[in-house]
């Protein structure tokens, strides 16, 4: 499959990333990392997730704060990834090893093995070498990273699938700052904003595309399940917001993505979502609650809808 990559671009410096592939093989990581350590909650609604170190930011976390975030292919062999991001920051701290000098370094993978014939996963290795290529204010969307070999829409049976990527979304609203990630691996399709289903369940045949429900309607019968589907994002803030309040944030941002991945979170993806504060913004907060998941929301939107953009790009980069 066609996979093309671009290189998006945002104003948010509190943070670094890279992306990584491993050499000869279709799958890579993406890393974010917090040089001054970040606070931290997940919301997990998928019904196949499988995360590393989640429970250090889970609600009744005594220290909820982390220093990077891995995200990966490879499946659960793909968590190893973040094992070399650790020592990359054993090394930086140079072997310091009182409390507050071990890291936290959570992780979430996909699986991103379907059409692939390979039993590669990112490492630790892989690792180390994105750490090494940590950058601010700009990620590489499409077929990179963590989304190399990912595809949505899967509903009807793999044969309707479709490639997609990561893609990622930036709002400054204010005195606030929004960063949205997603790496795209979904069951289901994805829709544009008018609910037209934009990615997923083709019919190569007729060259059209069909959504659960109207299939449903026409008492159509829908393939059985099909394994091995995730959707990992993130959401990052400089809003100085309390753990709780990032955990509800999360909740409202991982909820709207249901408009533009129908259907989202089912008993075959591992959809996860992390809701980061880097607390760096010295402004008040203007915004209400409602408020901020609404814009949270239409970051993660827009991220997704940015991973089937970016994909079919002829801009590769």
């Amino acid at each position: 499959m066609n996979r093309s990559q671009q290189v998006f671009e945002f104003d948010f410096d509190q943070f670094e990333v890279a992306t990584a592939e491993m050499p000869g093989s279709e799958t890579g990581m993406t890393l974010f990392r917090f040089p001054t350590p970040a606070r931290a909650a997940v919301d997990v609604r998928g019904g196949s997730a499988a995360l590393r170190e989640s429970s250090v930011i889970e609600p009744g976390s005594a220290f909820p704060v982390i220093d990077g975030l891995v995200f990966a292919g490879g499946s659960t062999y793909g968590l190893d990834a973040a094992s070399g991001v650790m020592e990359a920051i054993h090394r930086e701290r140079q072997g310091q090893t009182d409390f507050m000098s071990i890291p936290a370094v959570p992780a979430a993978i996909v699986y991103d093995y379907s059409g692939r014939n390979d039993g590669v996963y990112p490492n630790a290795e892989l690792g180390l070498r994105a750490f090494e290529k940590l950058a601010r204010n700009r990620v590489t969307v499409g077929g990179a990273g963590a989304g190399r070999n990912v595809s949505v829409g899967k509903v009807f049976g793999r044969e309707f699938a479709e490639s997609s990527g990561q893609g990622a979304s930036f709002i400054r609203w204010g005195n606030a700052r929004f960063f949205g990630l997603t790496v795209l691996n979904a069951l289901g399709n994805i829709l544009d904003l008018e609910g037209r289903v934009i990615a997923g369940n083709l019919d190569r045949n007729t060259g059209t595309r069909e959504t659960v429900y109207d299939r449903a309607v026409a008492h159509r019968s829908v393939a059985p399940e099909v394994r091995g589907n995730t959707t990992v994002s993130v959401l990052i803030t400089d809003l100085p917001l309390s753990h709780a309040s990032l955990q509800r944030l999360a909740m409202m941002a991982h909820v709207a993505m249901g408009r533009v991945i129908e259907p989202f979170q089912t008993p075959y993806d591992g959809d996860a979502l992390f809701c980061i504060s880097t607390d760096t913004t010295s402004a008040p907060i203007e915004l209400a609650s409602a408020e901020m998941g609404s814009i949270a929301g239409r970051v993660m939107q827009s991220a997704v809808l940015n991973a089937i953009s970016a994909v079919r790009s002829e801009k590769a980069v």
